[in-house]
């Protein structure tokens, strides 16, 4: 240990003889070092800061830690940042845009309401792939397996021990079986290949396609069996009644009266879908339930007038708008004060349908975000013509046409009529951007901190980006959880992963090698032992779902917890080098 704090004060770092990650050399100089830093691929992290640069082109050691500490402290900014985005402004657009375009239940959980939940890890992924210079596939599947092992067991085993419960049979072994057949994928990858070739991200897409088909398939057999069943209820207990009019005609009333029966669940242990709920800030909202209460967020506002509004708008937030009478705990009061410059700065830039109509805010919203998506993307230097100005200089040309149109097109007291619908999906893209920009950062700083202290990109991954990004899934889930849904939240411990691996892996590695990048992998020890720690993982579930036909005991949690300490002994093993590989 003492020896590696003398090599980072005199730049110097653990060499690795692969010449695919940034590894300079104990015996050069400061220059040298600097010079490689600077100017090799694999030393970018991505994003708009080069922290592997800032440490080793800093030659005094004491303003090196400092630079260590601060990116430390950015990069806890940055979770909160990451968590914010998708929490309180991607999902929430996200599941406006299933209400107003009334996406069925089913198509939306596999899709939007799971691309809600998953964005910092299929944008971080993404990042580490397309973000940096060099991709980094160690980093971003380190992130995708190690938070997929946490969420299916150390998540799972909190949603269970919290509420043992009888899962949905069907859904969960479907969920399962095919997360087995991607973990299987993964496997033959590492095993027989040294490069991602371009056909296997793509069967990874062409798996979700398939998943898809048969959740919608079994989600429309479901739903006409179930039709069937009321039908045949209502035809059996429902007599026919006619009456004759008068005119030799007869009426059958046999359908209006059967069709008055409700839908109601006829089986105790029929599967609740967790795709017929929306999970917003942590709470649960069957689909009906967003128009109410985004009719509750707009009618506190619309009580004030404008300028009040819109300091209402930024004002510090210490819960649910519809639970007035609740007073804020002292954590809630905290944690709504060191969020604040947070969301004031996502409410500023990321338009949010749930708001109530403002055409100042508007405004705003057409100077700022045309700006802010260039920034976040990276594209604002972009020069789209030879010898002319970056996209920033034209940037201000859109902005000025929003505003003429959000003029004179647009009143201060009437909604615009396609108002919920654009700005859900202008907020939809401009979360993206953030989501991305901040991944990108987030990337940056764990490469330089793998670089200075020579650990693993894929234990950084499965430890510090993986724990970050889950957090919010265990939260999440422990409330859904607690609010009566367990199914639901196991559904997406076992659902969300499996999105995250197909996409995650899929869609950025697909886009990397379409752009000619190599992208190398490795079976090292760490990678096979979350690989087969996976594999426990979801058998386990398996079995326990299978012989036990669905229950979930608080046994099971704590042997799932167990089986995670264990994985982390085994990390810690193969990375000090005790447990070796042939």
């Amino acid at each position: 240990m003492l020896s590696f704090f003398a090599n980072f004060a005199s730049n110097d770092s653990i060499s690795d003889d692969d010449g695919l990650y940034c590894t300079p050399d104990s015996a050069w100089n400061f220059t040298e070092t600097c010079a490689y830093v600077s100017s090799t691929d694999a030393c970018g992290g991505g994003g708009w800061l080069e922290w592997a640069s800032l440490v080793y082109c800093e030659e005094d050691p004491v303003a090196k830690w400092f630079i260590v500490a601060g990116g430390c402290l950015f990069l806890v900014l940055l979770f909160l940042m990451l968590t914010s985005s998708a929490d309180d402004f991607f999902s929430p657009n996200i599941a406006t845009i299933v209400a107003h375009l009334n996406i069925s239940e089913s198509v939306a959980g596999v899709t939007f309401l799971a691309f809600g939940n998953g964005a910092p890890d299929i944008f971080g992924a993404i990042a580490s792939v397309l973000g940096a210079p060099q991709p980094k596939a160690d980093l971003a599947l380190g992130s995708l397996l190690g938070g997929a092992i946490f969420v299916t067991l150390v998540v799972h085993a909190a949603v269970v021990i919290t509420t043992p419960f009888k899962c949905a049979f069907w859904s969960t072994t479907r969920d399962l079986v095919f997360l087995i057949v991607t973990t299987t994928g993964i496997l033959c990858f590492f095993v027989f290949f040294h490069q991602i070739q371009l056909w296997q991200p793509l069967s990874f897409l062409g798996i979700y396609v398939v998943y898809l088909t048969v959740v919608f398939i079994t989600d429309y057999v479901k739903r006409k069996r179930s039709a069937n069943t009321v039908r045949d209820i209502a035809s059996a207990i429902t007599p026919v009644i006619t009456i004759n009019n008068g005119d030799g005609e007869k009426k059958d009333f046999t359908n209006i009266i059967g069709a008055s029966i409700p839908a109601f669940n006829f089986d105790e242990n029929e599967e609740q879908e967790a795709n017929d709920f929306i999970v917003v800030h942590h709470h649960v909202y069957r689909r009906e339930t967003l128009t109410s209460r985004r009719n509750t967020i707009r009618s506190i506002a619309e009580s004030k007038g404008w300028f009040a509004q819109l300091l209402s708008f930024f004002a510090i937030d210490y819960g649910d708008e519809e639970d007035e009478k609740k007073t804020p705990s002292t954590f809630d009061k905290i944690k709504a004060f060191i969020f604040w410059p947070i969301i004031a700065l996502f409410k500023l830039t990321i338009p949010l349908a749930e708001a109530p109509w403002s055409k100042p805010l508007a405004i705003i919203h057409a100077v700022l975000v045309p700006q802010c998506i260039l920034f976040n993307t990276q594209f604002i230097i972009f020069v789209p013509i030879e010898g002319g100005p970056g996209l920033y200089a034209y940037a201000p040309i859109i902005s000025i046409l929003l505003i003429l149109f959000i003029s004179c097109a647009t009143t201060v007291s009437a909604e615009p009529r396609f108002y919920k619908l654009t700005y859900s999906l202008l907020g939809f893209v401009s979360s993206v951007a953030w989501i991305y920009c901040i991944s990108t950062g987030v990337v940056g700083i764990v490469n330089m901190l793998g670089v200075v202290s020579g650990i693993n990109q894929t234990v950084l991954g499965l430890t510090v980006i993986a724990w970050a990004n889950s957090v919010s899934d265990l939260v999440a889930d422990i409330a859904v959880a607690k609010q009566g849904f367990p199914r639901m939240a196991v559904a997406a411990t076992i659902g969300g992963p499996l999105f995250n691996i197909l996409i995650g892996f899929g869609l950025p590695f697909t886009i990397a090698k379409l752009m000619g990048d190599p992208v190398p992998i490795a079976l090292d020890g760490i990678n096979l032992v979350m690989i087969v720690f996976l594999f426990i993982s979801v058998i386990t579930t398996l079995i326990t779902v299978v012989v036990f036909k669905g229950r979930l005991s608080r046994v099971y949690g704590i042997a799932l917890v167990v089986i995670y300490a264990v994985f982390l002994v085994f990390i810690i093993l193969a990375e000090t080098g005790i447990l070796v590989w042939i």
